[in-house]
């Protein structure tokens, strides 16, 4: 029987956690999944899962050989996509799942480029906020915030997600500028969180952290609605540089806490190791990087800040003379 296929097919029931849905996704009979599995079994001398009629569950020699024939068959696609990498071009079906506000605000606008200069491959998006499994939901990759922690399962970060905590001028007229993170516990704050979660805003000084738990009367999944209902004067909120600049420039809104640098995670683009160097995940990963190679750092995003202040002290006393 053919070894590479076994080892794949292996590789596949593990992840799947089904030899059906093995099957279906290596468009195989269900009989030759099970001689496959059978067949590497008895050439390792072992058991590579414990069945039953409800689960299928890797043994502690399937863990092992899992590790380890995942990296196997990855170095041999890393070879094969090396070798052919001057010839092979991408095509097929890309299918990514992504978070919303981040496509709609930066992906969408230069997705065209991307399917213009790649016209044999067909892109299937799907945009949530929840972190999808990618093998068992089907994903070639995803881009998300949560980093995941899955050995087959590559994570790499493509860029800082730096926010700002910010509020509009009718909202500090009214309740006062915070000065440090812990005032923000006596304010109203806009969450970008869930119903019951607990929410904590951290924050970062001269190398040390503080976090604050914050709450407030409005719960959100979507940046862009604690957005308006900031500028409406509702409450304070944090939220991401990209979609503020604007607003925070004009003085819509005002930066708070500039003084303390948000503690913020990365955006990661994550996808199953044995496909790691698939010609299509690879033009999508490199697209991806040339696009944000020159995303704004920390040290800019602040003196970025700094304009906005001084922007906005000028415009006051202004109309203050006026």
């Amino acid at each position: 029987m053919d070894f590479l296929q076994s080892l794949r097919t292996f590789v596949a029931v593990a992840e799947a956690r089904s030899f059906a849905r093995a099957a279906e996704r290596l468009d195989l009979s269900n009989a030759a999944v099970t001689r496959h599995v059978a067949s590497l079994e008895e050439r390792l001398g072992g058991r590579l899962f414990q069945r039953t009629t409800r689960n299928v569950r890797l043994t502690d020699v399937g863990e092992i050989c899992l590790e380890r024939f995942t990296r196997l068959l990855a170095e041999l696609d890393d070879t094969t996509q090396l070798v052919n990498r001057g010839t092979v071009e991408p095509q097929g079906v890309l299918r990514v799942s992504s978070t919303t506000l981040f496509w709609m605000q930066r992906i969408a606008p230069v997705l065209s480029e991307f399917l213009i200069r790649y016209p044999k491959l067909a892109l299937h998006v799907h945009l949530t906020e929840r972190s999808v499994d990618i093998v068992e939901e089907g994903y070639d990759l995803a881009l998300q915030i949560t980093r995941p922690h899955v050995r087959s399962i590559v994570a790499k970060p493509i860029l800082h997600l730096q926010r700002a905590v910010y509020a509009a001028p009718s909202y500090l007229n009214r309740f006062g500028a915070p000065r440090r993170p812990t005032d923000l516990a006596s304010h109203n704050c806009l969450l970008y969180a869930y119903s019951g979660e607990v929410v904590e805003w951290g924050f970062r000084r001269a190398g040390r952290e503080e976090r604050v738990k914050v709450e407030g009367n409005l719960r959100s999944s979507d940046a862009s609605t604690l957005r308006l209902a900031a500028l409406a004067g509702v409450g304070i909120a944090r939220g991401p540089f990209f979609i503020l600049g604007d607003d925070l420039e004009s003085g819509r809104l005002v930066h708070l806490l500039t003084q303390y640098e948000s503690i913020d995670p990365e955006l990661w683009v994550v996808y199953p190791s044995r496909r790691q160097l698939s010609a299509k995940v690879r033009a999508f990963v490199d697209f991806l990087e040339e696009k944000f190679r020159d995303w704004p750092s920390a040290a800019d995003l602040r003196t970025q800040a700094s304009s906005f202040r001084a922007d906005s002290s000028a415009r006051s006393s202004s109309r203050a003379s006026i």
